[in-house]
């Protein structure tokens, strides 16, 4: 079964918005509408540029994306 609407379509999404929530916003105290954007957008790009991803060899989303290692976020001597 394959189309719109299957259950499989958003599962990444799904599963990064679970991750930021329990990441972040549980963990963090929120307190007004500005703070949780600033916060949310602050976790995307940390998500993207810094967190390796064991999925990913290791790599950030960015690193994997566009070809690049950033071996100074990763402690290791070039």
């Amino acid at each position: 079964m394959n189309g719109c609407g299957r259950c499989r379509d958003n599962a990444k999404m799904e599963r990064f918005r679970g991750t930021l929530k329990y990441e972040d916003i549980k963990i963090k105290d929120y307190v007004s509408s500005p703070q949780l954007r600033f916060g949310v957008q602050h976790y995307v790009n940390f998500y993207n540029a810094q967190r390796m991803h064991s999925a990913l060899q290791y790599k950030t989303p960015d690193e994997a994306y566009f070809g690049t290692c950033n071996s100074e976020n990763r402690g290791y001597i070039s």
